[in-house]
């Protein structure tokens, strides 16, 4: 196995651990050391690098607004997602207003299309797609 498939595992692995057992992370990262080895040891900043990487990435959603709200709705929206969605950490916002109306909003699993222009988008391609 090459060595750059071996770190994305042991990242993969303990962003995992870390996940599963959160309070343990003294603990995860000894065990982590201890796998590696003598000789394996020198890769344990990449592995970081990758484990941060993925965790970001887990916990980031992305939210495409139509027209910038005021804060104190950006902020009920936030919180939406948040009970919503197990495990997002981070929102940012963006604005767009080809959107007309509604949002979009993205993480690594799930895109909800919730804009008028999708909803038209839709509307155009099923009534001109069955000629």
């Amino acid at each position: 196995m090459k060595i750059d498939q071996q770190i994305s595992y042991y990242a993969k692995a303990l962003y995992l651990a870390v996940e599963d057992a959160p309070g343990r992370e003294k603990e995860i990262f000894e065990n982590l050391k201890n796998a590696l080895g003598n000789k394996k040891i020198k890769y344990l900043g990449i592995i970081m690098e990758k484990f941060f990487k993925l965790y970001q990435k887990e916990k980031r959603a992305e939210l495409i607004l139509s027209f910038d709200f005021d804060e104190k709705t950006k902020s009920e929206i936030r919180k939406g997602i948040k009970s919503s969605i197990n495990g997002i950490e981070e929102i940012t916002e963006t604005v767009d207003s080809d959107l007309i109306a509604g949002f979009r909003l993205k993480t690594k699993d799930v895109l909800i299309k919730a804009s008028l222009k999708d909803i038209l988008t839709g509307l155009k391609n099923k009534t001109y797609g069955h000629n």
